[in-house]
């Protein structure tokens, strides 16, 4: 996305329609979620199409959930109902 000559670049990184910086950093709580998904580090690897070593570091908070990882933790710890939908693809 060009920004004109007119617009400075401040005003392009603060809009409205913007993410804030804190939502982009957001870090899923895991034990919550874990607690949500009632299931080992092993199967919520499987669950999630990552190594059971990745899913462990996310539970240990030695390693952080990034891309659509991340989003799909956020979504369940905000919406632990969606967790058995989830749990039946």
């Amino acid at each position: 996305m060009a920004i004109s000559p007119t617009r400075s670049l401040h005003s392009h990184y603060t809009s409205p329609d913007r993410c804030s910086v804190t939502s982009i950093f957001t870090r899923p709580d895991m034990a919550k979620i874990k607690q949500i998904l009632d299931m080992p580090s092993e199967e919520m690897a499987r669950y999630f199409g990552v190594s059971p070593s990745l899913a462990s570091g996310w539970l240990k908070g030695t390693r952080k959930p990034i891309g659509p990882a991340r989003k799909l933790l956020l979504l369940l710890e905000r919406n632990p109902q969606l967790a058995e939908q989830l749990k039946s693809l």
